[in-house]
């Protein structure tokens, strides 16, 4: 409504004028008229679209893997529709931005061969905004042009299916990677290739392939799965990525690593940067001096893992705890963190473990002294943990501003979608798919293989286990909410109890300084954060509410399903 008055109040002050020479390009600033005139014009334009990528966040604070200081109304179920949404505003504003910039392109005359490609990067962040309205919303109002005075059937039409909106992602992305690059320019890393397209993609079919399935009764599951498992394919067909396993070098902590290599100084002690990161297909650049990366402080009250999540690696003989003979139990305070799943030790803080942190000299690593400094992991409940866990991964540890990139798209990512999309279509999956995938990511970090036979053998259940591998490699990368809904078992997971350590009968309820804390205590021994009482997940939870001011605004946007 707002932009219809702006391009009235614009034609009246222009029509308005008897000087039918005067020259109406401002003199202080670009205007329409005075723009895209070169390549590089387009090129600039289009570069705005790359600080909406996704970045480092607490995002699973909101699921049930980790907890915030204070809760989170989202993890709980006690949020309430909003008069406006961030997620809303911010999508549409990109999807106004790229269709005008993709007609632009569309009719940029004998510019079109140079400029091309910036069309195909446009379709590609139309095509992302439009999923992540999707995932939070549903069905969506489709925009699929740049809106103007004229444009009520988009401004005040009603909201697409869902199948629509997907088909019409596929579809951008499909036009985009028929465009796009094998590589980013080497004097202009970051941008999108055709890779970056054909992992969203994957990824976005992989969501509503399974959301169809578990959701909708399954009617064009498989369809979509196929989708996911193709874009896969062409990826590892290219061979131009590589799982980072620089165990040579760092030992089991070559996976942390990973998250914090820099370009201009030594963050790891092998002195590798960015150069050998080949896992990433799509990263969100980062650059000390240009556009610093954020930070996560674990003091500040985000990230602290939950029960749920510790007891989710497996032991180092491939079992879960709850079936392995080499799990250590509780009795101690660090007994539960040995002969764990390498990965274990990278995610979270070992008890009394050193580590270096960013917030101030004295915790900063210095790599030409690497063990000086520093502080020591003692399980400060309200300052370094709510629940007795804290977070490792991603955490930087020297001064800022932080130059790390984050990863948007990796390729362990695609191993998953592959594995679990292969599973979906049939509920089987073979030892050789299971090779392709998953494995890759157990022989990285020293793991045994998953195969058929050691599931029956063990009374697994291999969904569990495919599910499992995925909370565990892409933990503080925001997947386990959409997870949850599209598997259907958010309204099972998300209204338990969020649980931490063990207290009764532990090291910590006979030692200093632990012994002299309160907590809520289960039946079983653990201590309580928030009880089931206080936590809810009810059908209507599966989409977020359409913020109230759009329906207003639009009386054919209907809200959704119990709000």
């Amino acid at each position: 409504m707002k932009l219809k008055y702006f391009f009235f109040i614009v034609f009246i002050t222009v029509a308005s004028s008897c000087e039918k020479t005067l020259d109406l390009s401002p003199l202080d600033s670009l205007s329409e008229a005075s723009y895209f005139k070169t390549a590089s014009d387009y090129q600039t334009f289009t570069n705005q679209f790359y600080f909406n990528l996704p970045d480092l966040n607490n995002g699973d604070d909101n699921s049930d893997i980790s907890m915030a200081t204070g809760f989170s109304s989202i993890s709980n179920g006690s949020y309430a529709p909003a008069e406006a949404s961030g997620t809303w505003n911010n999508n549409y504003k990109q999807i106004w931005q790229t269709s005008y910039l993709i007609g632009k392109v569309e009719n940029s005359g004998a510019l079109k061969n140079d400029v091309a490609v910036y069309g195909a990067e446009a379709r590609f962040f139309r095509a992302f905004a439009h999923f992540n309205l999707l995932t939070n919303f549903g069905g969506i109002p489709i925009v699929d042009k740049a809106l103007g005075v004229t444009s009520d059937d988009i401004l005040f039409g009603a909201r697409n299916t869902r199948a629509e909106v997907i088909n019409f992602i596929n579809a951008e992305l499909d036009k985009a990677i028929a465009v796009l690059p094998d590589a980013a320019p080497a004097d202009d890393g970051g941008r999108i290739t055709k890779w970056a397209a054909l992992a969203l993609k994957a990824r976005v079919n992989l969501f509503e392939g399974t959301w169809r399935k578990f959701q909708e009764g399954g009617t064009g599951a498989n369809e979509l799965l196929d989708k996911a498992i193709d874009a896969t394919n062409q990826i590892f067909a290219s061979n131009k990525f590589g799982l980072f396993d620089r165990r040579d070098v760092m030992g089991d902590s070559s996976y942390r690593f990973s998250f914090l290599l820099e370009g201009g100084r030594q963050t790891n002690p092998a002195g590798l940067t960015k150069a050998d990161q080949k896992e990433n297909i799509l990263a969100r650049r980062h650059d000390r001096d240009i556009s610093a990366s954020p930070t996560l402080n674990i003091g500040q009250g985000v990230l602290s893992p939950t029960r749920k999540l510790v007891d989710m690696f497996l032991c180092k003989d491939g079992l879960p705890i709850e079936k392995s003979p080499l799990f250590q139990g509780y009795a101690q305070i660090a007994s539960e963190y040995k002969n764990r799943d390498p990965r274990m030790a990278n995610d979270l803080l070992i008890p009394f473990q050193k580590y270096w942190l960013f917030t101030q000299p004295a915790y900063y690593r210095n790599w030409a002294n690497p063990n000086s400094g520093g502080i020591t992991f003692d399980i400060a409940f309200g300052i370094l943990t709510q629940t007795g866990y804290s977070t490792h991964k991603m955490q930087q540890e020297l001064a800022g501003p932080q130059g790390n990139d984050y990863p948007v798209f990796r390729l362990a990512e695609m191993y998953l979608i592959y594995a679990e999309a292969v599973f979906e279509k049939t509920e089987s999956i073979t030892d050789a798919d299971l090779d392709k995938s998953i494995n890759k990511l157990r022989d990285r970090v020293g793991m045994p293989h998953l195969t058929n036979v050691f599931v029956t053998a063990n009374g697994l259940k291999m969904r569990d286990e495919i599910r499992r591998e995925r909370t565990i490699e892409l933990y503080v990368e925001n997947f386990r909410y959409d997870d949850l809904r599209r598997w259907k078992t958010a309204e099972v997971e998300m209204p338990q109890a969020v649980r931490g350590i063990k207290w009764k009968g532990t090291e910590f309820e006979t030692t200093a300084p632990w012994k002299d804390l309160t907590f809520n205590v289960g039946a079983d021994g653990f201590i309580i954060l928030e009880a089931a009482s206080k936590r809810q997940f009810l059908p209507k939870h599966y989409l977020r509410p359409l913020p109230i001011r759009q329906i207003l605004l639009n009386p054919q946007l209907k809200q959704n399903p119990g709000w």
